[in-house]
């Protein structure tokens, strides 16, 4: 199915997605696919995410790229919070609070990201610019951001510490 010409923002959103299975958190991660677009990177592992469309909402954008990525249907946003404002022109502006923001130096691109719940099932076929996604408890996810950070899509690797030493002082 051919993709419709997409424009893009310089700005990025991503989910980290935790569930608690058997009574333990866990995080969801993907292996990063773009063999074409981004070789140096590909085969890392990653949580979804991807561009903001232009015009698009950024909590719209974020919902489309986990469905996209993993097949998962988001529940919830932490912390969630939105403020939606009409200007004297009708034009409507928004303040939203991610758990965190992200970029590479020296790229255009700047990242919001949430922390999410999602349910429905992982979807291993026909994912977009990922692939393998699974769960990993939070004990071995924080192992490989700690010990193993060449492993995980650099873009992502001080967010994913960040959210361990977040996570660690029970502050989300």
């Amino acid at each position: 199915m051919p993709q419709k010409e997409r424009k893009f923002l310089g700005a990025t959103v991503s989910a980290i997605i935790e569930r608690i299975h058997n009574g333990k958190l866990e995080v969801l991660l993907q292996t990063r696919w773009k063999p074409e677009e981004d070789p140096k990177h590909s085969g890392l592992l990653e949580i979804p995410g991807g561009r903001i469309e232009l015009g698009e909402d950024v909590y719209a954008a974020l919902r489309r790229e986990v469905k996209e990525e993993c097949g998962l249907e988001i529940e919830s946003i932490k912390p969630g919070k939105e403020t939606k404002t009409k200007g004297k022109f009708g034009e409507v502006s928004v303040a939203f609070v991610p758990f965190c923001g992200e970029r590479f130096l020296g790229s255009n691109f700047v990242g919001f990201v949430f922390v999410c719940a999602a349910k429905g099932k992982l979807r291993s076929k026909g994912m977009i610019d990922g692939k393998e996604p699974r769960w990993v408890s939070f004990d071995k996810f924080k192992r490989l951001v700690s010990n193993e950070p060449e492993r995980i899509y650099s873009y992502h690797l001080s967010t994913l510490k960040y959210y361990v030493e977040q996570k660690e002082k029970g502050l989300i």
